[in-house]
């Protein structure tokens, strides 16, 4: 039998957060053929590669700790696929699958979105041509300096509109 690991939303929450405050992948040292050091700077592609991946892992961390934040307040939710919000750019990010008004819907958690959209449960990656069910503008007090939106801010956020199971 499979020991239960306890979840730590906190903990979670600062993972993902020091995360989105490397998305872009700094330039690396290195040493030319004489030996002097140098900066040699990612490329373009390589940039917005290790970006996109870095975005999916934090969404990832972030949504693990908003569900475990929302059990904790009795709000049944679980982690989905990656979906593109429309609304918000072309990135793919985890998918939080929840029940609002009795129907499956799926909410992008994006880094550092200053809104949250519900949309009918899909199982396509990008949800174009879907309109929200709802959308959440976030606190703006819950913006940290680095542009971060924690999980409590979420979780709060969207508590309000999901009911804890009957």
């Amino acid at each position: 039998m499979a020991k239960a690991v306890a979840v730590e939303p906190d903990r979670l929450d600062q993972e993902a957060r020091e995360a989105f405050r490397q998305l872009t992948p700094a330039p690396v040292t290195g040493r030319d053929e004489n030996g002097r050091p140098g900066a040699i700077t990612p490329g373009e592609r390589l940039v917005e590669i290790t970006r996109r991946s870095r975005i999916i892992a934090v969404s990832d961390t972030l949504a693990r700790a908003v569900v475990a934040l929302l059990a904790q307040r009795g709000v049944a939710s679980e982690i989905g696929h990656v979906h593109v919000d429309p609304a918000e750019s072309d990135e793919q990010v985890l998918g939080l699958l929840v029940v609002l008004d009795g129907k499956r819907a799926v909410v992008p958690i994006r880094p550092g979105a200053r809104q949250l959209r519900a949309y009918p449960e899909a199982g396509a990656i990008d949800l174009t041509g879907n309109d929200p069910l709802l959308v959440i503008d976030l606190p703006a007090d819950a913006i940290e300096q680095d542009g971060w939106l924690g999980a409590v801010a979420i979780t709060t956020a969207l508590t309000g509109h999901l009911a804890p199971p009957a």
